[in-house]
């Protein structure tokens, strides 16, 4: 797990009224997916990224198993060690199925959340969802490892940059990370949450986003009372990455509000 970053604006509150910005980045990226978004709201909340567990700095983990619940817990208890009251869930992709969870399991503590490229685990999928999970094993496994981190970063990233990341990012967690979380968060949109979350909500999509995220991105939003949508142009799924301005804007529109 990474540390706590950018918590200048907090010096002068208490830990009952600073607002907490917690950013959980997707599969195989670490930290260094929100380094925009730090420098941009330190000043004036408390920012904490991580590195989730067998990501980034964080220690290796065995990956078999339910994933989403176990780095979920790690989340709600970073929030209790930070003694953080007031806090925003922001999630890219598997981070918004993390923050989803980590919500449900403390509610009183989560004021708002932020959903990028993310998918709604309210209600839960039809289990038949799972019949894709041997064609999705089966195309991971045969795809030689430096083609399918390309390919991951391509389908992901507009902006070189962000493709050059995701695809170093990639390659350092590996094809076997890549399966196993993808897996998992096919099982977890089946499983879903018990309960529709109450709290305001922004979800947001890139323009170049797939097809199928942004129907869905649409149809949580028209059934998730208090929520907005924003539409990030010039970015696909990484869109806090390839348009950092654009994303930071609707953020902070976010933020303004429920701040």
């Amino acid at each position: 797990m990474h540390g706590p970053r950018g918590e200048a604006g907090a010096a002068s509150r208490s830990s009952e009224q600073v607002l907490t910005l917690l950013f959980v980045h997707g599969v195989t990226m670490d930290h260094r997916t929100f380094a925009s978004q730090v420098e941009a709201f330190q000043e004036r909340f408390r920012v904490v990224c991580v590195d989730l567990p067998g990501h980034g700095r964080s220690e290796a983990v065995d990956l078999r198993g339910p994933y989403s619940m176990r780095a979920a817990r790690v989340l709600v208890e970073l929030l209790d060690a930070l003694q953080a009251h007031r806090a925003v869930l922001v999630g890219q992709s598997l981070g918004s199925t993390l923050c989803q969870r980590a919500a449900t399991d403390c509610p009183e503590r989560v004021v708002g959340s932020v959903h990028l490229g993310g998918v709604s685990l309210y209600p839960p999928f039809s289990r038949l969802l799972r019949l894709l999970n041997p064609f999705v094993a089966l195309a991971i496994a045969l795809f030689p490892r430096k083609r399918l981190y390309a390919l991951f970063a391509a389908h992901k990233a507009l902006r070189p940059h962000t493709r050059a990341y995701l695809q170093a990012s990639a390659s350092a967690a590996g094809k076997e990370t890549i399966l196993r979380l993808t897996l998992d968060m096919l099982r977890d949109m089946t499983q879903g949450i018990p309960r529709q979350l109450e709290h305001p909500m922004l979800i947001c999509h890139g323009d170049h986003e797939a097809g199928f995220l942004k129907r869905l991105a649409s149809r949580w939003h028209a059934s998730q009372p208090g929520s907005s949508l924003a539409v990030i142009e010039d970015a696909h799924h990484i869109a806090n990455q390839d348009n950092p301005r654009a994303f930071n804007e609707a953020l902070m529109q976010f933020l303004d509000v429920i701040s």
